[in-house]
């Protein structure tokens, strides 16, 4: 490996004053500068960052934790991170808690012991102890499609009141009046808001709730397999069903298969994300879209912008949601 102490050789000049033309100081010569680069570029030098980060007490990278990689909601805000981190000259270090609350503690305190400049996370609860810490030290954070009750953050998120209300609005424009909820997680607040705006929709249309065709969940194809099974196996079920996420629906969508029901004309069944698998054209479903990609890039603009200084504000970001109408809902019996 080619040390500091190689180029300075190669140079004739002393290793610090390598170092300090590879950091583009004042104090050393525009000549001696590029004398420094081409030898380094020539010999295919690489910095040492993460010498440098004890250095400097940067990093240069900014760490993203997600509950789930593999559901595309998540990926798409990670690929908008990764575009502005890319513009910025930083990376990212994505960690996978895979919806486990001590695994996120450990990555939060992971990430801040490798000194990185800010943390965006979308894994947080409404309750998280873990963020009360967070806000007490020095590293800068950022939530995306969350909200916390215990702590002041900045954040990025959607109306998921108005965008939950928009779908069983249009199953009850539809002529539906039996609509079944199968929500997420009951201390994720966007789940909370989604929840509670199916019931108010459902009370204000004067259309009755039944318990046992409304239950939480988790975000994922498994749970809305359990879920829909339970649900359609009942000696009554409902005409339509209203899935808190897209991958949720996928999971009603094998079910209702199986078990022979056509969609739409046996079962309505809305969705919610709009990832790519919901315009696929066997699946066609009817989904409320939000902007992954560009919730992402906000996180990202405002957090490196203000690790760099430039803004000092903090971000109060709430997007609008819009209904995209697909193949997989109709009115019932059709």
């Amino acid at each position: 490996m080619v040390t500091i102490k190689d180029i300075a050789r190669e140079v004739g000049v002393s290793p610090s004053t390598v170092s300090r033309a590879l950091s583009d100081s004042t104090l050393i010569s525009e000549k001696t500068r590029q004398s420094v680069k081409e030898v380094a570029q020539r010999l295919g030098y690489e910095r040492n960052e993460l010498a440098r980060g004890l250095v400097m007490g940067s990093s240069g990278a900014v760490g993203l934790v997600v509950p789930d990689i593999t559901n595309p909601f998540f990926a798409d805000i990670a690929r908008g991170v990764g575009e502005i981190a890319h513009h910025f000259g930083c990376g990212v270090i994505l960690c996978n808690t895979t919806e486990k609350a001590d695994r996120e503690l450990s990555y939060i305190r992971l990430l801040r012991r490798k000194r990185v400049d800010g943390l965006i996370l979308t894994s947080v609860t409404v309750e998280d102890p873990y963020l009360q810490e967070l806000a007490q030290s020095k590293t800068p954070f950022i939530l995306v499609s969350r909200l916390s009750r215990s702590v002041d953050a900045p954040y990025v998120t959607v109306d998921d009141r108005a965008g939950a209300r928009l779908a069983v609005e249009h199953l009850i424009e539809l002529g539906h009046e039996l609509i079944g909820f199968i929500g997420g997680p009951p201390d994720v607040q966007p789940s909370r808001d989604r929840m509670a705006a199916y019931r108010e929709a459902l009370r204000e249309h004067g259309l009755a709730e039944k318990e046992e065709w409304v239950c939480y969940a988790d975000f994922t194809q498994a749970a809305g397999r359990k879920a829909a099974r339970q649900m359609l196996s009942l000696p009554e079920w409902p005409s339509a069903i209203f899935a808190a996420n897209d991958v949720t629906a996928l999971g009603v969508l094998e079910v209702a298969e199986e078990l022979g029901h056509r969609i739409p004309e046996d079962l309505s069944l809305v969705g919610y994300d709009d990832i790519t698998y919901a315009s696929l054209p066997r699946i066609q479903l009817t989904t409320v879209a939000q902007p992954a990609f560009e919730m992402g890039q906000i996180a990202g603009e405002w957090l490196l912008s203000s690790i760099e200084g430039h803004k000092s504000y903090p971000l109060r970001c709430v997007l609008n949601p819009h209904l995209v109408v697909r193949r997989s809902t109709a009115p019932p019996g059709s």
